[in-house]
């Protein structure tokens, strides 16, 4: 293992100031699917039906939808255009569109849910991986939108892959820790089915490119949003940190070629990498709070059933400790740097008894008394090979 602690030395726990996400928030497209559907759409749309698919490749979609695990999903597209091809300003006017209407909508709720009014916002952060060359940007958009002020600071991240909601959450903590009047908006929104509509075409009888099977089952959509400040509500950022993972740059690369095609490429170390260098990193943020992983749920990137279930393995885990992260997965897919914050709203709504409990299949193992769990840590994985760790209480 790698030694992330840095030499500098930190202000003691007692001496910190306490940062507060007094409001957290997600939304999702209005048109929902089932997995199944989206299986069918692949090999209808994008390869142009079965008979164009060799029979082994077949077998191959089949297994990678199959073995996603993911139950449903929400597209802003209608029916016959999931994964169809589209030239680059189509896909640029249908990104943007979609991203600003989840970026407003969870902001509206994640204001209305806070103690604060639209005026009382100082900045506001956006972040997404569905990134495009557009200007202005889309903070300038949604501060218009959302009627903010003209004064607020703003800052709009692209292309940091799966760690934004984390990496973004980090940083909203530390503009709100630098003066008592801050109060930051942060907003993370992805339209990651989308790459689904920039794939190098298919063709007839040929092999398939696996890594855009694997892209077109996992990658879904939504929006986050979440309000930080001093203010003494909600739940409480105690510390975060960022790591990159050495001798692994080549492990995720996502890369643009002629025509506005989209390819994304994971190695398959990419998630030993991950399971190797977590536990020291997760183990040296406890020992300094002096906490105990019995007393921690864990936001973990809804990256696939292989991400969570390795980090259940890695950690010494009990399944409940991950059920948000099952949930929203299951529920939602791959919601690439949005998952962070969709899935800290999930566990909010379970630790406080206003989540519909119904609603779920015995496949997600729940606390029987999420009381016993006062911390969570936020992990997120994304190029680089790059992991955010974020530390709340509630």
């Amino acid at each position: 293992y790698v030694c992330f602690i840095t030499k500098q030395r930190r202000i003691k726990k007692k001496e910190r100031r306490v940062i507060y996400m007094n409001a957290v928030s997600s939304c999702f497209p209005p048109n929902q699917y089932r997995q199944s559907q989206m299986k069918e759409k692949f090999i209808e749309n994008y390869c142009g039906g079965c008979k164009n698919i060799l029979e082994e490749d077949l077998n191959f979609i089949d297994k990678v939808f199959q073995k996603s695990m993911i139950e449903t999903c929400y597209v802003n597209l209608p029916e016959n255009e999931l994964f169809k091809g589209f030239n680059r300003e189509t896909y640029t006017k249908y990104v943007k569109s979609t991203l600003f209407d989840l970026a407003c909508r969870a902001g509206r709720d994640v204001i209305s849910q806070s103690n604060f009014s639209c005026e009382d916002i100082t900045h506001i952060v956006f972040g997404t991986m569905t990134s495009t060359i557009y200007a202005p940007t889309l903070d300038v958009l949604i501060m218009q939108e959302l009627n903010l002020n003209l004064n607020t600071k703003r800052l709009n991240v692209e292309a940091m892959g799966c760690i934004t909601g984390f990496r973004l959450t980090g940083l909203c903590r530390d503009i709100a820790l630098q003066d008592e009047h801050n109060v930051v908006l942060l907003l993370v929104c992805d339209v990651r089915s989308a790459l689904g509509n920039q794939l190098i075409p298919h063709k007839a009888g040929q092999p398939i490119e696996k890594q855009n099977v694997i892209v077109s089952a996992l990658f879904r959509d939504s929006g986050g949003a979440a309000i930080f400040s001093q203010n003494k509500s909600g739940v409480s950022v105690i510390d975060h940190r960022s790591y990159l993972l050495p001798d692994s740059y080549d492990f995720a690369l996502l890369q643009e070629y002629d025509n506005g095609y989209i390819h994304l490429y994971l190695d398959k170390q990419l998630p030993v990498c991950v399971f190797q260098h977590v536990p020291l990193l997760v183990t040296e943020l406890l020992i300094e709070y002096q906490l105990k992983k019995e007393s921690c749920l864990f936001a973990v990137h809804t990256g696939g059933p292989k991400i969570i279930r390795g980090i259940q393995q890695c950690l010494e885990l009990k399944e409940e400790q991950l059920c948000a992260s099952w949930y929203v997965m299951k529920n939602y897919g791959n919601l690439s740097g949005s998952s962070n914050l969709v899935v800290m709203h999930h566990i909010e709504r379970m630790h406080n008894c206003t989540f519909n409990q119904s609603i779920l299949t015995d496949e997600i193992v729940m606390p029987k008394d999420f009381s016993i769990y006062t911390y969570v840590v936020g992990l997120s994985f994304g190029p680089g090979i790059a992991v955010e760790c974020v530390l709340f209480q509630f």
